[in-house]
């Protein structure tokens, strides 16, 4: 949100400039004026007409391609609206089906259902000898 802000401001500011550095060239007469009041043909190439009409085709075709995709989202929303209301059926069997069964464990769940086992038995063993260290500690300071 600041970024825009912060264009839109050096923008702004640039425009002013701009208008300032004309307002002094008019004021100091620093400008020069064209006398040639002739007929005035704009110096249109093919390439630039060119260009100009696929910049025009570009966003024509784009704002079909939008305008087609709202349109298949909004149809696919709208008919699965609709075939849940009206046919509650045909909606049961397209719907997905829950795995209900509690029993089945995948092979990834129980990789590390077993991972976890082994870290809390791994973790019990090294306090039982950090522990079986500090009581040898505190008989060796007895001594």
């Amino acid at each position: 949100m600041i970024i825009p802000i912060i264009i839109f401001l050096i923008a702004i500011i640039a425009a002013f400039g701009m208008l300032f550095y004309r307002a002094w060239e008019i004021r100091t007469s620093r400008f020069v004026t064209i006398e040639e009041h002739e007929n005035y043909l704009p110096k249109l190439s093919l390439k630039e007409v060119e260009k100009m009409a696929l910049y025009v085709i570009k966003h024509v075709i784009q704002s079909v391609v939008v305008f087609v995709v709202k349109s298949w989202f909004l149809f696919i929303t709208k008919t699965k609206i609709w075939i849940q209301n009206n046919s509650p059926k045909i909606h049961k069997f397209f719907q997905k089906k829950i795995n209900t069964d509690s029993r089945k464990i995948s092979f990834v769940e129980r990789a590390i259902i077993e991972s976890k086992i082994k870290i809390k038995k791994v973790k019990e063993k090294i306090k039982k000898e950090h522990e079986e260290i500090e009581e040898n500690n505190e008989v060796d300071k007895i001594l």
